[in-house]
């Protein structure tokens, strides 16, 4: 079967995460796509390398990519960009505000030399406004969106970020690589290609659909309210502590704790994510405790419950689970229609039953660091061929069969070898020593 965008062609001028994660999915569909990495490599292949300049963290948001690493700030390296822009089908850049034109890689530049090119930049704040020119990253963006503070994890007396995954990095790839889909859907109609911005600033705004979502009516004078109070509680010198057992004070606990949370158990861990009272009536009964908040159709959390009450009752939780070991509450709590999991090991993930069962997990054959297990495409199509079973490229691995294919003969590329303008390949594709 065909890949869904097979044929288009993507030049993925990225470093670090949100930029690669987007082109790597838009491999998974089928497009080639080439890395155009500066001269010294994507920076995110010197985080803690394993094995010359492969880590982890450039393995695993660049699989089924070519690469080249060419000196951008030459007028040789800039030429060779065009060129390599005049076949493609999308470029996606990842720059500062102001350097795009400073490199001859900026929109009007490009589209000027590929009719149709759908442009994609990628920023941390947005092209406008006063943060519009800063470099940023993901803790940043969580710290300035309000992702940290409404997660409320606190360490040293201040807040933390989310560090599982990145939030604003990966949400950034995704909506980029949506819009991407889209652009070529239109160009098949109109013939016009167009310039996208996407910047993690945006995208963690966006993903936040609960805590940025405001009824006027029912939130504006709550909301005044509590940032005057915090404002008075910030002029007085409260530590970001004592802030956050005042707004919790004002009502902000998480008052459905009981039914969308982790428990101990008599032998390990299990989490429990009701979201309707038919399933909280579900917990309650196994459990034996009695909560009349959940009996009708909607929750009451009116109850005319006191904190005192409230954390009574989470106890008496916490107590009942703590009877039964995890795969005893498993059986009773799927008997009773509740959702429930056991609470996984990141290493356990790789040999888990439901990952082997959907295939989650591909082994790869890096061409430098050997046999890898990692993620492949998470999306099925019926008609379609989806993921690309090619590990992430080693360094400036496909320069020359990259030159080769936009008309460079073999002197001409060993010549912009010779003269620092394309970095030599060290390592073949194949894994072979060049």
């Amino acid at each position: 079967m065909a890949a869904p965008l097979e044929g288009i062609v993507v030049v993925d001028f990225t470093e670090y995460v949100a930029g690669p994660y987007c082109t790597m999915m838009l491999a998974d569909m089928g497009a080639e796509v080439l890395k155009v990495e500066p001269f010294e490599g994507d920076h995110w292949r010197r985080q803690q390398p394993v094995a010359g300049r492969e880590s982890r963290y450039y393995i695993g948001v660049n699989r089924g990519k070519k690469s080249i690493a060419l000196r951008l700030e030459t007028p040789e390296g800039r030429a060779i960009a065009h060129d390599l822009v005049r076949r493609a089908d999308v470029v996606v850049t990842n720059y500062r505000p102001g350097l795009p034109e400073q490199l001859g890689l900026d929109y009007e530049t490009l589209a000027g030399l590929r009719p149709g090119l759908i442009y994609a930049a990628l920023s941390a704040f947005g092209p406008q406004g006063p943060y519009s020119g800063r470099p940023g990253f993901d803790l940043l963006v969580q710290a300035m969106s309000g992702i940290m503070d409404f997660e409320r994890k606190v360490e040293r007396g201040v807040p933390v970020g989310i560090t599982s995954f990145a939030p604003a990095d990966l949400s950034t790839g995704m909506f980029t690589a949506y819009a991407i889909a889209a652009a070529l859907f239109m160009r098949e109609r109109s013939g016009l290609g167009q310039k996208i911005d996407t910047s993690l600033f945006a995208s963690a705004i966006a993903i936040q659909y609960r805590p940025t979502l405001a009824i006027e009516s029912l939130d504006r004078e709550n909301r005044e309210a509590l940032l005057g109070a915090v404002e008075a509680a910030r002029d007085s010198g409260a530590s970001y502590e004592d802030l956050f057992e005042f707004r919790t004070g004002l009502g902000l606990g998480r008052a459905t704790a009981m039914y969308y949370r982790v428990f101990r158990t008599r032998d390990s861990l299990i989490c429990v994510a009701c979201l309707n009272n038919r399933q909280r009536r579900g917990l309650r009964d196994a459990l034996g405790v009695d909560d009349p908040a959940v009996d009708g159709h909607v929750y009451e959390l009116g109850a005319a419950i006191t904190p005192e009450d409230h954390l009574a009752l989470m106890a008496s939780y916490e107590g009942a689970f703590l009877r039964k070991t995890t795969a005893e509450w498993l059986t009773a709590l799927e008997a009773a229609d509740v959702p429930c999991v056991p609470v996984v090991l990141s290493e356990e993930v790789f040999d888990h039953p439901q990952v082997a069962a959907n295939g989650l997990i591909q082994t790869l054959r890096h061409p430098v660091v050997g046999t890898i297990r990692q993620p492949g495409a998470p999306v099925w199509m019926s008609n379609a061929e989806v993921g690309r079973h090619v590990p992430a490229p080693a360094f400036s691995a496909h320069a020359r069969e990259t030159l080769r294919s936009i008309g460079y003969g073999d002197d001409e590329i060993a010549s912009l070898e010779a003269r620092g303008i394309v970095q030599p390949p060290a390592v073949a594709p194949d894994g072979a020593r060049s």
